[in-house]
């Protein structure tokens, strides 16, 4: 059994993956985390919603790996069988 050399992580891919975590970042900044934020301030406001929205889209990237991990070794599997 051969074992192939195929990187993980392209260019292409790591620049996908960046724009999909912008996506996401930008998906909660705007939509989803600012009504529950419980400061008046819009500075404290700004502050807390960039902060969330970092985290959810540190997830997001995350999956992304063990997605793109996960069907790698599905491939590799496959072509092996």
């Amino acid at each position: 059994m051969e074992i192939e050399n195929r990187k993980l992580v392209t260019p292409l891919g790591a620049l996908i993956d960046i724009a999909i975590c912008g996506v996401v970042f930008l998906f909660f900044f705007f939509v989803v985390i600012p009504p529950h934020v419980p400061f008046y301030e819009e500075f404290y406001k700004f502050l807390f919603t960039a902060y969330t929205s970092t985290v959810m889209a540190g997830f997001a990237w995350l999956a992304l790996c063990l997605f793109r991990v996960t069907r790698v070794d599905q491939m590799k599997n496959k072509k092996a069988a």
